[in-house]
């Protein structure tokens, strides 16, 4: 009996990862398409099935529809955002220096997918869903950045909503990030402009 669970264990884990590569290979074929310059509006499911390797029916078994392959790319765009810098903002003692570096990769990072954020927000602007979703997701941002104030503000500071400010910074970056460095000659500005904003909220005292 126990040599037939532990069989069955390793035909699920087996069959998760396959389940799992097989998303995968479907998510990089659309972010290949688009990152071709192939609008979103546009994307076939038989043009994503063929950049990503499998069969309409293989497709099918994983995804109703490209939405929700595009709800799955916006997710991991979300996901990448909280692993950067993520460490070292929760040192209070965090510096200057570590602050910079932290929203530099964040500005490269929205520059280099911008053809992948196009294409949430193009879906956002027409589809309940996606829009409820990306909302949720930046503001889980947000709330990430609320936390991190608590932690660095001392007793001195008087501002009692860090939630709302943390949804505030949330947006702007992400605004600032997606629209400001459309132009390539503007990221250092922005980087420095964000840098400036970030580190006036988390070194905040009265």
């Amino acid at each position: 009996m126990t040599s037939r669970k532990t069989e069955l264990s390793v035909q699920a884990r087996s069959g998760a990862r396959r389940r799992e590569a097989t998303q995968g290979a479907i998510v990089a074929g659309m972010r290949q398409l688009l990152a071709e310059g192939e609008p979103y509006s546009t994307l076939s499911i038989d043009q994503i099935v063929v950049a990503a390797g499998v069969s309409r029916a293989t497709f099918y078994l994983h995804f109703t529809d490209k939405k929700q392959v595009m709800l799955r790319v916006a997710y991991e765009i979300v996901e990448q955002r909280f692993a950067i810098g993520a460490e070292a903002l929760a040192d209070p003692q965090v510096g200057r220096e570590a602050v910079d570096a932290m929203v530099a990769e964040m500005v490269d990072r929205w520059m280099a997918e911008a053809h992948l954020l196009d294409a949430v927000l193009e879906l956002a602007a027409q589809d309940p869903a996606m829009r409820t979703s990306w909302v949720d997701a930046v503001n889980e941002v947000g709330a990430m950045f609320a936390k991190l104030m608590r932690a660095h503000w001392d007793a001195s500071a008087t501002f009692a909503d860090p939630e709302t400010l943390g949804q505030v910074l949330a947006w702007m970056f992400e605004r600032s990030a997606h629209q400001l460095t459309r132009d390539p000659g503007q990221r250092d500005a922005v980087v420095h402009a964000v840098s400036e904003v970030m580190w006036r909220v988390f070194d905040y005292r009265t």
